[in-house]
Parts: C-alpha cells; structure tokens; sequence
C-alpha cells in the first residue's frame, strides 16, 4: 500500500487549522424514551455519530449497550471486555457491562486515541458518568480524518511470533489462547522493527515490535479503515507533545505550582519510543467537547472515534466515569 508523505509547507498550513467543534456530530436522545431508540442509536451510529444521552441510571447504560453491541454482533466482546476489568486487576466492574477507568497521577492526562489495538479489535466505546465534580475533566472526542496521509509514518506496538517448525493446529490454539497471536497471520516479517525478544520455548520466539497500521473492517460502517489505537498514540511523543499544546490553545490545561517539563501531565510517558509524526489537525476533522454530567452515557464508533481526558486540579473534585467497550 502506498501512502502520500506530507512535505512541511502542507504541515504548517495543517497545523495552523484548529479542529472545529462540530455539534452535528453529536445526536442527542429523548430522556423520555431511552428504551425505544435503539433504532435511532444504530441509525446514528451508522452515519458515524456519537451518541449522547442523558439522565441515564446504570441499568439503564447497561441495557442500552448490551442491545446495541447484541445489534452489531459484539454481545460476545461486551461480556468479554467486561469480564477482564475484574480478571486483570487494573480496573473494577460498575455495574454489569462497566468498568473504572485507568488510573493515572495528580495533573495527568489521557491523550487521544481508540480503546485497545488491532488485535482486540475493539468495536464499540462507551462512557457513563457517575460524578464529575473536578475543575477539569472534559471528555473530548476526535473523529478521525479518512482523507489523511499520515498513516505511512505511524507505527503500532505489536506482537509476532516466529516458530523454527510448522506448527500443529493444536499449538497455533494454544499460541492464540497463552500470548494472544494469531499463528501464522501473526508471524514475524522481514520489515518489522524488532524491540525485544522473549524465547517461549525450543521451537517458537515472541518478540515485541513496530508495523505499519493496517486497516480494520468496521461492523459499524461496513466498510474498512484506520483506526487511531492506543498501541499507535502511547509509543509516539508526538501525540504528547500535540495534545499538550491542543489543550493549551482550548484552555483546558491544567499546570501544577511551578510547571517545568510537559512530560509529567503525560499518563504515557514511560511507554513512549519516540517521535512518529503525529499532527492533530491531519488526523483528526472534527471534535465534540463535553463536561459529562452524572447519567450522561455516551456510545461511539470505537474505530473512527478517539477519546481523550484533560486533566483537573487535585482535590478540587471526584471524576468518577466508567468506561465499557465491545
């Protein structure tokens, strides 16, 4: 696949575009009919629009997600994403389908991007908000631009294998099943820029690397496309470096007593390579800006969607927002 490299003038000329606000973006349901629009929800969602009600209970969020994700064929992935927020430990369940957000230090934000990598293949996002008294923690939401060209110098952290044998159909399952590789899609390539390597045994390597984003088939849109995944924006400073000044000129940055160095708001930081080019107002058309209030619940297009929290003052608030995916 070829890809149009962006010289420095269309750079500059980028960089100095802001990102609109776009409330078209955003379709709002009737708080007195929550139960009778998942029609409107799926009809929304395919025209890749972000979905926002409000005055919504738990049950409620949970109901209408699980039916949404059951229309989309993800009822599967719903349970199975919530049933790793308990198994894994680094988040708790709220509700039935919910979990707790990562949690990250004082002045610390969540930069842009899509829950999970290509692998999972995470389909759906949701947001619920239980409290949010903070002086900061605004959800922004960036839609991704399709036209953009910046995907040839992006790169995605990623796993492959590489075996010294063909493997029998009952080690390709349990290669799936212990370090989550599909064998042989997953084996090593000639171009793959090689971090690390872990020996699992006499006959097969797992190694940790860098590959150039593929596109993914969305269930939503039926059609494929890049996707902005977690496993892309935390390995590049870029994105840190772009969100800190994104959020400076929208007045949503909040700096501690005697800020230095930008490095310690990033949530990110010890993950991060280095720089991969990441240019906000290439990647991304449009953004909504949204305070959530307690019952407001929000669903998207996982992949054509980023998601990104500023960050607030300690002690000025409780932000309590549950995340469920699909």
């Amino acid at each position: 696949m070829q890809y149009i490299k962006n010289d420095l003038s269309i750079d500059l000329k980028e960089k100095n575009r802001p990102i609109p606000e776009d409330e078209s973006r955003l379709f709002v349901l009737n708080p007195e009919n929550k139960e009778m629009q998942i029609d409107d929800i799926i009809e929304a969602l395919k025209n890749d629009k972000v979905v926002l009600g409000t005055n919504f209970s738990q049950e409620e969020a949970d109901r209408v997600m699980f039916s949404v994700a059951d229309r989309f064929g993800l009822s599967d992935s719903l349970e199975l994403q919530a049933g790793f927020a308990s198994s894994l430990g680094h988040r708790e369940n709220v509700g039935k389908y919910y979990m707790t957000v990562n949690k990250r230090d004082d002045f610390q934000y969540v930069a842009p991007h899509s829950e999970g990598s290509s692998f999972i293949n995470m389909q759906l996002a949701s947001f619920f908000c239980v409290e949010n008294t903070t002086d900061g923690g605004e959800t922004i939401l960036l839609n991704i631009d399709p036209s953009c060209n910046i995907w040839g110098r992006l790169r995605e952290r990623v796993k492959r294998g590489k075996s010294k044998r063909t493997l029998t159909p009952t080690e390709i399952k349990q290669i799936k099943l212990m370090l989550r590789l599909n064998m042989p899609a997953d084996a090593l390539k000639e171009d793959d820029e090689i971090l690390a390597q872990t020996d699992v045994n006499e006959i097969f390597s797992l190694f940790d690397v860098l590959v150039e984003p593929q596109q993914t088939y969305s269930k939503i849109l039926e059609q494929h496309c890049f996707t902005y995944w977690d496993t892309i924006g935390y390995v590049d400073s870029d994105l840190a470096n772009e969100f800190c000044r994104f959020l400076r000129d929208n007045g949503l940055l909040k700096s501690p007593p005697n800020h230095i160095d930008d490095n310690v708001l990033d949530d990110s930081k010890d993950r991060r390579i280095r720089g991969f080019g990441c240019h906000f107002e290439q990647l991304f058309r449009s953004k909504i800006t949204r305070k959530l209030a307690p019952g407001d619940f929000v669903i998207q297009n996982n992949l054509t969607w980023c998601h990104a929290v500023n960050n607030w003052t300690p002690d000025s608030g409780i932000r309590k927002v549950a995340a469920a995916f699909a």
